[in-house]
């Protein structure tokens, strides 16, 4: 062929050459949208829901997710700071605030559902020399007297989410009422009808039982805090953690 045979053979190459280029281009755009990680939906186990969807009024501050708490550290399974609740346990509890209002009272949750994972992580703790919170949350027990008293076991209806450790505040400041101890404190003390309360504490504690037992709620009454619903239903133990985007999936 001859010279200008050649150029026109080597200005095609080049034009096929830079095409491919720019089609690699393409494709290269094209698999980035295709391969960028696709992160499903989560969702909350059916029957479930965030108690703030229910309740907005109720102040939460989940203890297991922070460090005030008898173990010292963030509990397994608490990776978020939203309360969950299973749907007619946070009824329940939004039907005792709703009273409360009236009163110019409130709702603090301190625990809601908790994960079995956290059960184990109690348990774990209990095994382990770590005395660090002994002084505030259970000063006259051992960590044996803990499972021994009652105060925790190897499960829960904190796990079958039935269940909220709550204390009362004033509506509008949050301020809690002396309820004659701190929520969590496993002492013979918290029993709801301990005789050594005030006549202050004493009406705290009852009027917390009363507005929570008319919401259908039952107390544990070695824990003044501790209620949980009654009857409870078909109950099963879950160990999902505590998050606080997971979606509901009746809603859409």
């Amino acid at each position: 062929p001859s010279s200008a045979d050649w150029d026109s053979y080597d200005i095609m190459h080049r034009l096929i050459d830079y095409f491919i280029f720019l089609l690699s281009g393409i494709s290269l755009i094209t698999g980035c949208v295709q391969t960028t990680p696709h992160h499903p939906v989560e969702y909350l186990p059916d029957g479930f829901c965030y108690l703030d969807t229910v309740a907005p009024g109720v102040r939460v501050d989940l203890m297991y997710a922070g460090y005030d708490n008898f173990v010292g550290r963030p509990l397994a399974g608490y990776k978020g700071t939203r309360a969950i609740l299973r749907k007619d346990t946070a009824a329940a509890v939004a039907q005792a605030a709703d009273a409360l209002a009236k009163e110019g009272l409130g709702l603090l949750v301190r625990d809601a559902y908790r994960p079995a994972t956290a059960m184990r992580d109690f348990y774990a703790w209990s095994k382990t020399p770590d005395h660090k919170m002994q002084h505030k949350y259970y000063p006259n027990i051992s960590k044996k007297g803990i499972y021994e008293g009652r105060y925790i076991g190897t499960t829960s209806e904190h796990s079958w989410g039935i269940a909220v450790d709550v204390t009362l505040v004033e509506l509008e400041s949050g301020k809690e009422l002396d309820m004659g101890g701190h929520v969590d404190l496993l002492d013979p003390s918290s029993a709801t009808n301990y005789a050594g309360l005030t006549p202050t504490q004493r009406a705290n504690r009852q009027k917390l039982r009363q507005v929570m037992a008319r919401a259908g709620m039952r107390n544990y009454s070695k824990e003044w805090w501790h209620y949980f619903l009654s009857p409870s239903g078909l109950c099963r133990v879950y160990s999902f953690p505590i998050t606080d985007h997971l979606e509901e999936r009746d809603r859409h």
